[in-house]
């Protein structure tokens, strides 16, 4: 196995590095220091889902027993303290935890206010403008504490208000044309966004977040067109040429999701077309098999030529 040490010893001798970098250094390199850093923001990120899953479980028990007000005023009052700490957090040394309490206090933010308008109907047959207020209030969120975390719940809401997610899987089948509509203007609207954060932010850290949401979108809206019989060789054609867009961006930015779309959208797109052409269930079987072959195939490649030109 390589290992470094030999030249970290070498530095250390003759001054180049001081004794605990280098201890520390060798340490890593003999893996006597392993980081679990990203151990502990998956289990941190999974107790805040539960924490949420477990709130939204003991309501849906309990509704009758507590009672609507009791439960909208515990829900708030939880979201409230847990944006009191994320911002008084703000100017102190960061923790893990903390941008994790912030993405508690926005789910809970959010459960509290689909739950008052769902309960109340506040804003009756208008109810969809609630999405709108989540989306603005995450995104303000998203700014003040520079968290890609309730950014991406931002994006979510705003895909919700224009009718995407609150829509449901029937939506794909029964209003393709419409669906995929709402999928392309959100996806223009989240590029717009991308564009002018930039423009009045250069040092962003949120590019990426929104070119990866108006990825997904817009293979989602061309997904949607092509699993309809009517507007299948058009849904196929946009994504196909999505993925090449894709695989280039990808290549171009050393950004090997953008990569991994373009295999996976794209040959779903391209394995929806070859079975609609072909009649016989036998070649079509043996298609799959083969392009999903040539799909890990060329991710392999790819993946490889994209390491070794870096």
């Amino acid at each position: 196995m390589l290992s470094l040490e030999p030249e970290l010893d070498r530095l250390r001798a003759d001054g180049s590095l001081d004794e605990p970098t280098a201890a520390r250094l060798i340490a890593i390199e003999r893996r006597e220091v392993v980081s679990i850093y990203p151990e502990l923001r998956m289990l941190t990120w999974a107790g805040v889902m539960l924490i949420s899953w477990g709130v939204g479980l003991y309501i849906s028990k309990h509704l009758d027993d507590i009672g609507p007000l009791a439960i909208a005023s515990g829900i708030g009052i939880a979201s409230i303290a847990c944006y009191a700490w994320a911002f008084w957090k703000r100017g102190r040394q960061a923790a893990l935890v903390d941008d994790y309490v912030l993405l508690l206090a926005a789910l809970l933010a959010s459960a509290d206010i689909g739950y008052i308008e769902y309960h109340y109907h506040l804003l009756g047959n208008s109810w969809p403008q609630h999405f709108l207020f989540l989306a603005l209030l995450h995104a303000a969120t998203a700014y003040v504490f520079q968290s890609r975390f309730v950014l991406s719940l931002a994006v979510t809401s705003l895909a919700a208000w224009l009718g995407i997610e609150r829509r449901g899987v029937d939506a794909v089948f029964e209003a393709p044309v419409a669906t995929a509509g709402r999928a392309f203007v959100c996806a223009a609207i989240v590029i717009v966004w991308r564009f002018v954060d930039r423009a009045a932010r250069p040092g962003t850290t949120f590019s990426s977040l929104f070119d990866h949401s108006a990825a997904n979108l817009a293979f989602w809206g061309a997904l949607t067109l092509a699993a309809h019989k009517e507007t299948r060789p058009l849904g196929c054609a946009i994504a196909i040429a999505l993925a090449v867009v894709s695989m280039v961006y990808g290549q171009r930015t050393r950004q090997a999701a953008f990569v991994v779309y373009a295999w996976v959208y794209g040959m779903i797109a391209l394995d929806i077309a070859v079975c609609t052409a072909v009649s016989d269930e036998a070649l079509i079987f043996l298609y799959l098999i083969f392009s999903t072959i040539v799909a890990i195939v060329g991710l392999f490649v790819t993946h490889a030529r994209m390491r070794k030109a870096a």
